[in-house]
């Protein structure tokens, strides 16, 4: 019994088509609902989290930050080195209490702009 083998390709093409492909995936992991809420908790119209709820989205903002570190340099062309060593060291620092609002919203201000940049390859 002879097995089938599948049809594949390897032109430029379609490992392109395959590789964008990919990439969204792990743009769309970085990038999830909770983020977008967490972005509108921080910045939205009536944007005024609790300080329980403030350490909360800084963590996920950080795990955010460690994902878009390991993607960007696949999705964004050139690559943003301003923006992204303003993320990483945001991501780096751990306020004081009373500091710690304004720091959220530097932070979400941030990755708004990564994904600014990524544009329609985080949606």
């Amino acid at each position: 019994m002879q097995l089938l083998r599948p049809r594949t390709s390897n032109d430029h093409e379609t490992l392109g088509v395959v590789l964008f492909g990919l990439r969204r995936s792990l743009a769309s992991e970085a990038i999830d609902e909770q983020l977008y809420e967490d972005l509108e908790a921080v910045l939205g119209e009536y944007a005024h989290p609790v300080p329980h709820l403030v350490a909360a989205i800084a963590a996920r903002f950080r795990e955010a930050t460690t994902t878009l570190v390991e993607i960007v340099p696949y999705l964004v062309r050139p690559y943003p080195v301003d923006e992204m060593r303003r993320l990483i060291y945001l991501s780096a620092e751990h306020p004081r209490p009373d500091d710690a609002p304004g720091h959220l919203r530097r932070f979400a201000l941030a990755i708004l702009a990564i994904l600014d940049l990524m544009g329609d390859t985080a949606s």
